[in-house]
């Protein structure tokens, strides 16, 4: 997948003259600083992920936590085709309910499924629908999608999806929904772009399932939190003893999990006492 159309070169400026051309190359925005901070909050929530199922999760996790996003989903498949038809999609939020009225009816009419935002799926790794719809009318189907399923059913004035790269060749789409039309500006869909190629990276070494829990890959911080938790500790009490904010230390626990595999605090305290850590 090619991420050069983050920026687009002064000749494809100068000969972008149809839509098709246009849905290629989405213009440049530059990123400020808090763009690239956030784009780090999301990497950082995920490069821990110890298997795609984990990376699922750390994926919509963080873009609700630091693109304050609400309504997520994560579908995948053998094949972008494919990827509209996956009957266990991660939701969060409000496409928990829209998935049922979604997979009976408009699946296959999704805008993001169209020749256009196809197009800038691929060359990009992100597309809009404010993008599509400022290109030109769109599809009749994929026009009723927007019109009667996100904005007179849900109310989901914005949308956008975010393509990834999984192993084994397998694509995903993270779809990104919110009431306010403007909440995924051009700044928010620059450093998604930016995100789709670094988040692909980070997923396409990952094995499927999760592996055998182990402490081994964890930093020196990380370490020292197991073993507090091991030793009975809650939030608050590890927040005093390593002088972090609690809130700090929820992250580093929830990190913890994903990246060792256990399910609680519990299975994470056992594991550090069998390591004796």
């Amino acid at each position: 997948m090619t991420q050069s159309t983050l920026v687009d070169s002064p000749a494809s400026t100068k000969t972008a003259t149809s839509p098709q051309r246009r849905a290629r190359s989405p213009k440049r925005t530059s990123l400020r600083t808090d763009d690239y901070e956030r784009a780090f909050g999301v990497l950082e929530c995920c490069d821990t992920a110890a298997c795609v199922v984990d990376f699922k999760e750390s994926v919509v996790d963080a873009l609700r936590e630091h693109f304050v996003l609400e309504h997520v989903s994560f579908f995948a498949g053998a094949t972008f085709h494919n990827v509209f038809g996956d009957v266990t999609p991660l939701t969060e939020g409000k496409t928990a309910k829209m998935l049922p009225e979604y997979q009976d009816r408009w699946a296959r009419y999704d805008v993001f499924g169209t020749p256009a935002a196809m197009r800038q799926l691929v060359s990009s790794g992100v597309s809009s629908l404010a993008e599509l719809t400022s290109q030109g009318p769109l599809p009749a189907s994929a026009e009723a999608y927007v019109r009667h399923f996100l904005i007179a059913t849900w109310g989901m004035e914005a949308a956008a999806a975010l393509r990834l790269e999984l192993p084994g060749g397998h694509t995903a789409l993270v779809g990104m929904f919110d009431p306010k039309a403007d909440k995924l500006g051009a700044c928010e869909l620059s450093t998604l772009r930016l995100l789709s190629r670094q988040l692909s990276v980070i997923c396409r070494g990952l094995p499927v399932s999760r592996p055998q829990a182990t402490l081994g890959r964890l930093s020196e911080r990380q370490r020292q939190v197991v073993q507090l938790v091991a030793d009975g500790f809650s939030n608050a009490q590890i927040a005093e003893t390593l002088s972090l904010a609690e809130d700090s230390v929820k992250k580093y626990v929830s990190r913890i999990l994903s990246a060792t595999g256990c399910q609680s605090r519990m299975e994470l305290a056992l594991l550090a006492r069998s390591s004796r850590i």
